[in-house]
């Protein structure tokens, strides 16, 4: 019996042991952002050192591009949108050597537009750049004449 137990605590801290190795020093956190201008998800593990980032948006990976791009472990936005950066971010971290993987919480921008009108009435639902109402001009009935009288 006494083989037994020890082995059964072997098996418990290989799976404890194994699930622990990755741990998010630095997890990415929700955060507000205005439309076009930059910001960052930061992420950061202690564990294993050959550790490969990577970064998920509402479960696709995420690819460089010119305005949005994985820098070190981090991803950074040149200009955040309202539209293409809506959703759930999260940093996948891979231990290069074993293959285990842990995924952070998600994390998500809470975008607003840094060009906001006075009137709601005026902002365009499209995008954040408003656009003024049409102007119209009214005549003023007392200064205009007949031309026949």
């Amino acid at each position: 019996m006494l083989l037994k137990d020890r082995l059964s605590g072997l098996r418990m801290c290989t799976v404890v042991c194994i699930q622990a190795a990755i741990y998010f020093s630095k997890e990415p956190k929700s955060q507000d952002a205005l439309h076009g201008r930059s910001a960052m998800l930061r992420c950061e593990v202690s564990g294993p050192a050959d550790v490969r980032y990577g970064w998920l948006h509402n479960g696709e990976p995420v690819l460089d591009s010119e305005r949005r791009f994985q820098e070190g472990s981090n991803l950074k936005f040149t200009a955040v949108d309202r539209h293409l950066d809506a959703g759930a971010f999260q940093c996948v971290a891979t231990d290069a050597e074993s293959g285990e993987e842990a995924r952070s919480n998600n994390a998500s921008f809470n975008i607003k537009c840094a060009d906001l009108p006075s009137k709601s009435s005026e902002l365009n639902p499209t995008a954040c750049h408003w656009q003024p109402r049409p102007l119209v001009q009214m005549q003023d009935a007392s200064h205009t004449s007949p031309s026949h009288l």
